[in-house]
């Protein structure tokens, strides 16, 4: 991190309260989620990524489920 000079800082998303920020001179993306930022290396967002889609894609299975709109057997699909 420079500590002489401001960063110049890229959004790369924002919304609902969650914010992606990348210093392009310190080599890290700050995630936001309201008042909480966490500084992470680039390479670990599209591991979050893959994580919170997987995570997504079972809630909305059992959710299914649970109001029995799919067979209890059935299995979600994820397309990369």
């Amino acid at each position: 991190m420079q500590s002489n000079q401001a960063c110049e800082k890229i959004e790369l998303a924002n919304s609902c309260g969650v914010r992606l920020i990348y210093c392009q001179d310190c080599q890290v993306v700050e995630l936001e989620i309201g008042a909480i930022s966490v500084r992470l290396c680039p390479e670990v967002i599209q591991r979050i990524a893959n994580v919170m889609m997987k995570a997504s894609l079972q809630l909305d299975h059992v959710t299914a489920i649970n109001n029995k709109e799919l067979p209890q057997n059935a299995q979600p699909q994820m397309i990369h």
